[in-house]
């Protein structure tokens, strides 16, 4: 793998126009750019579609998506959408053997940042924004606690107060970290701990956090499994109620050749799979089975643990599962392995081992635990820098109070700079060899048998030699997306005796399918649900010398060609 850009900054939305351009300009026998939809601030949502050319257009092959920043604040995932991006032009350009072939054979999809409005602001202000700097669900601010950077140092920290009922005290273990003051401490020094900002409609005592002013969720506002907001925070008003949401959704159910995808996200340092709308055992274990042995090579390339989402990820006490997500819109509505990939694995560099599920609620100590890990791996491998020690400010409401804490944006939600290009990296390893799981379909040969002078029996055998199964999941199957693969044969002057111009001959198996475990007396089968190859036959009245072309295709597997002459 090789990459030509830099990564030691992230990029702002002129940044990546101008590469996408760029790339447009010098390798437009590889590449489209196109815009899916403009943002209310007038930005494009950039789509980058990559193939060679020379063999066959973007439709005409199985594809591979990704896409990036479907929340604001989680600009490593858009660096690593541009990093495939890098790697496949520079890859190219260098005669790489895997990316060209991957070129020939597939076409890449790649969205680097669906929210650029709201991660513009991201980049440029103090401001944490989940999905859109847009008011939502209310119109204007509310009473209470507003964050803001009231010490001008371009980070929204913590505050802490003294209060004889404050429920903090300085830890022993390291006087930046705060602790629970114990039941029976009825002497010491205390404090309240609130997030650094002023209070909107303050009555000079009571201080609570306000409802957040952008309180969207685009990965809360798909249609599959979609939640109100009395139920699902950020949901919007109406699933695919955002341009961004809806340009992703309507741009996924019209390239039908997108076999599977990555939403790329933070943080945790883990891969998530469908489904989350229901425990893994409701939906087929064979896709089940498909998600682990994919998810073992991201293992092997990022040291991420692959988990399920509803099983493994939210809280066991979560009944809805996740609602409206993106993931599950792919998965059960289009047939699509997509995994949602939590970049920058914060946790276990510092020690801290997963929960099970991992958004599981901790408790008091577990969270001070964790919070001291943090400083310990910032204080040991980020040279201390991305914390601020407790100092003095002059509130403009409470007087005297402490800012301190760490720069959650560029150390907990995304990798402090100096560790951005080998996340980027190590994601594309992952990448570049998931793409070579789509289905690949072609004719193993085609047999000619000459009947009498003018009658011929043409013998086509069409053939999946990939990993995949044509229908890509047993989802697919069941909710009845999956169209059968159409083999057809053309040519002048033909007149069909036996067999359909057209025949549809249903799905062809990849090599997932097959177990080790069997029966057999050395402990190894490769027995099919379904064949990876099939016969298709015609008897023809035709002149001899007639050129015949035979087309096996769908809206997935796309088009694969071969030509005989009679």
């Amino acid at each position: 793998m090789q990459l030509t850009h830099a990564y030691d900054h992230f990029y702002r939305y002129e940044e990546i126009t101008s590469i996408l351009k760029g790339y447009e300009k010098d390798f437009s026998e590889l590449c489209r750019l196109s815009s899916l939809a403009t943002t209310p601030e007038g930005r494009s949502i950039w789509l980058m579609e990559v193939t060679n050319l020379k063999t066959g257009n973007y439709c005409e092959k199985p594809a591979y998506f990704v896409n990036g920043n479907i929340h604001t604040g989680e600009v490593t995932g858009s660096m690593v959408a541009m990093g495939l991006l890098d790697s496949l032009f520079t890859g190219y350009q260098n005669g790489d053997e895997n990316v060209l072939y991957l070129l020939d054979h597939f076409t890449f999809y790649v969205v680097p940042r669906i929210t650029p409005d709201g991660s513009e602001c991201y980049l440029t202000t103090p401001e944490v924004i989940r999905s859109a700097n847009r008011m939502y669900p209310y119109s204007e601010l509310m009473p209470g606690l507003q964050p803001k950077d009231l010490d001008g140092d371009g980070v929204i920290r913590k505050m802490r107060i003294k209060s004889p009922y404050g429920a903090w005290k300085v830890s022993d273990r390291d006087p930046r970290l705060m602790t629970k003051r114990r039941p029976d401490e009825v002497k010491g020094e205390f404090y309240d701990v609130y997030t650094e900002g002023e209070i909107l409609d303050f009555d000079g005592v009571t201080i609570q956090s306000a409802p957040r002013k952008w309180n969207n969720d685009f990965n809360r506002n798909f249609p599959f499994n979609w939640m109100d907001e009395s139920v699902q925070s950020g949901a919007g008003a109406y699933p695919l109620a955002n341009v961004e949401t809806k340009a992703m959704a309507d741009f996924v159910t019209t390239h039908k050749n997108i076999c599977c995808a990555l939403e790329m996200h933070t943080m945790t340092g883990i891969y998530l799979h469908p489904p989350g709308a229901m425990h893994k055992s409701e939906v087929d274990s064979r896709d089940i089975r498909t998600f682990q042995l994919i998810g073992e090579m991201a293992t092997e390339e990022t040291g991420y643990p692959v988990v399920n989402v509803r099983d493994d990820y939210v809280p066991s006490s979560t009944k809805i599962g996740s609602a409206g997500t993106f993931n599950d819109f792919n998965f059960f509505m289009h047939g699509i392995i997509d995994y949602t990939v939590e970049c920058w694995d914060l946790d276990p560099r510092a020690g801290i081992t997963f929960p099970h599920p991992v958004m599981e609620p901790q408790s008091d100590q577990a969270n001070e635990d964790q919070y001291l890990k943090y400083l310990q791996w910032i204080d040991r491998e980020n040279d201390g820098e991305g914390v601020q020690p407790w100092t003095k400010f002059n509130h403009p409401q409470l007087g005297e109070v402490e800012i301190g804490g760490i720069d959650y944006k560029f150390v907990v939600q995304n990798p402090p700079l100096k560790f951005l290009r080998q996340e980027v990296e190590k994601h594309v390893r992952f990448m570049l060899r998931e793409a070579n799981c789509l289905p690949q379909v072609s004719f193993r040969k085609v047999n000619v048998k000459q009947i009498e002078e003018t009658f011929y029996q043409i013998d086509a055998h069409v053939m999946n030699t990939g990993f995949l199964p044509t229908q890509i999941t047993e989802e697919s199957l069941r909710r009845k997306i999956a169209e059968d693969l159409k083999v057809t044969l053309d040519g002048e002057n033909i007149l069909f005796i036996s067999g359909k111009q057209t025949q549809e001959i249903g799905q062809l198996e990849g090599y997932s399918a097959i177990s080790s475990v069997s029966a057999s007396v050395n402990g190894l089968s490769s027995e099919r649900a379904r064949p990876s190859e099939k016969k298709v036959t015609w008897i023809v009245k035709a002149a001899p010398g007639t050129h015949l072309t035979i087309t096996c295709k769908n809206s997935r597997i796309g088009t694969c060609k071969t030509e005989v002459t009679l």
